[in-house]
């Protein structure tokens, strides 16, 4: 894993310097999905964790107010050293997947007391 720097707040001086800070954050995402994995003992596909990721940011894409992009990198960096230093559940991480991309659970009464969901 990339050394973590301490969080920061930084103004961008233009949008080609906000889109190289998106970048860079897109791509310490990608390289923390093999432990975000461990760490949450995921049982999905990396290409879904990672596919996810790409969503949120795709979301964000057309956004052209560098203030604008600064705010959703200091966010987005929050979230990444929340997930990253397991500041966050289980069931934190799991929003962020649509029912058909979570673990399939069994509605059998002692399946859930097992799994310590009854």
């Amino acid at each position: 894993m990339p050394a973590i720097q301490p969080l920061m707040t930084r103004t961008s001086a233009s949008l080609a310097d906000a889109r190289t800070r998106a970048i860079r954050l897109y791509r310490l995402w990608q390289k923390g999905v093999p432990q975000i994995m461990i760490d949450y003992h995921l049982c999905m596909p990396q290409s879904v964790v990672r596919a996810k990721i790409r969503e949120h940011f795709e979301k964000q894409r057309y956004v052209s107010d560098p203030r604008a992009i600064d705010v959703l990198l200091f966010k987005g960096r929050i979230e990444f050293d929340e997930t990253h230093n397991v500041w966050k559940q289980y069931s934190h991480v799991l929003r962020y997947f649509d029912a058909n991309e979570r673990d399939p659970q069994s509605d059998r009464f002692l399946d859930k007391f097992v799994e310590g969901r009854a």
